[in-house]
């Protein structure tokens, strides 16, 4: 590939910018597609606004670009509305531009299966489940009839710098350095995989520059442990214990009554009351690299909450908010 290339990252949340950041790094020319006109911040990318569910739009963005990376989530509760009209949209403009399309995706179509590879089967258990795995069909019947070139990278539950909603982010990490227990979600003693943040961004950069990269690809991911004992990682690494409390499934439907984001979380606590293991063999086997090692992902994790941490939190003991799992993205 050359490095004068465009890139084209749609969405500047959580793993879009880190994705740009790779990509600068890499000598590319790129462009962050966002829903507000607000700059990303990251010096060196173009930063345009966009509703990704207009192709045509997606398309005048990604003119000039060798590749698109799908980094867009709609918010948990408007998925139902939403993530397919966005997925078509981005397929099609991704086509009409003629670019390659690298996409960001979870492990909702799975189901109960607890341990999942390119190859597992797609039984989806939640109405979730069901929309990403229409949503797979969508992109690779594109791919397949030759309108673009998609290759979906698939990761576990997120945890690393920036990861304001996610089980192990952001408001565990406010809890954990104000002496405040884990709430989890399920059983913490059961098999988890886990996710670092940067791995992920690495991954689908990987991918995109890749001609060869088509199809499903489970993205890099630390060897599953139980929850239990990734929190007990953190408590080496704070160097103070971190306890566990269990959020009991009642309470998140309950809670839901009032407010729609939590019903949306009940429906995927499934993954937390059973193993579910991730296996990135096949990514490792043909990239040569695979997940960042678990004490260095938490020392990095640990040492960014600390540079963030707010003022008012170091005085108040930490965010009391329920934690929401990440969509991914």
């Amino acid at each position: 590939m050359s490095n004068a290339e465009l890139h084209l990252v749609l969405g500047a949340g959580q793993v879009g910018p880190l994705v740009a950041q790779r990509l600068l790094a890499l000598g590319h020319r790129v462009r962050i597609a966002r829903r507000t006109a607000a700059p990303s911040g990251i010096a060196g990318v173009e930063t345009v606004s966009l509703d990704v569910s207009d192709a045509s739009a997606v398309a005048r963005a990604a003119e000039g670009a060798s590749v698109v990376y799908n980094c867009v989530n709609p918010p948990y509760d408007e998925w139902a509305e939403k993530l397919l009209p966005m997925t078509r949209g981005i397929v099609d403009g991704a086509a009409t531009a003629g670019a390659r399309l690298v996409v960001l995706d979870n492990l909702y179509m799975y189901g109960d299966n607890s341990h999942m590879t390119e190859d597992s089967p797609v039984a989806p258990v939640s109405k979730k489940g069901a929309l990403r795995a229409k949503a797979t069909e969508i992109m690779l019947e594109a791919d397949a009839k030759g309108a673009t070139r998609v290759a979906i990278g698939r990761a576990a539950d997120f945890f690393g710098p920036n990861a304001p909603n996610a089980l192990l982010g952001k408001r565990f990490l406010e809890r954990a350095l104000a002496g405040k227990p884990a709430q989890m979600f399920g059983d913490p003693d059961e098999l988890h995989s886990y996710s670092y943040i940067p791995d992920v961004a690495a991954g689908l950069v990987a991918l995109g520059s890749s001609e060869a990269a088509r199809g499903v690809w489970m993205l890099p991911v630390l060897p599953a442990e139980s929850t239990r004992a990734v929190v007990a990682r953190f408590s080496r690494a704070i160097g103070r214990e971190i306890g566990v409390s269990t959020l009991p499934f009642w309470l998140l439907r309950a809670v839901g009554v009032f407010y729609p984001m939590a019903r949306e979380v009940a429906e995927m606590t499934y993954q937390w009351r059973q193993p579910y293991v991730l296996d990135d063999a096949k990514f490792r086997a043909t990239f040569g690299f695979g997940a960042t090692p678990w004490d260095e992902a938490i020392a990095e994790s640990v040492a960014w909450a600390e540079s963030v941490r707010r003022p008012d939190a170091r005085e108040s003991g930490g965010a009391a908010s329920t934690p929401l799992p990440a969509a991914r993205q």
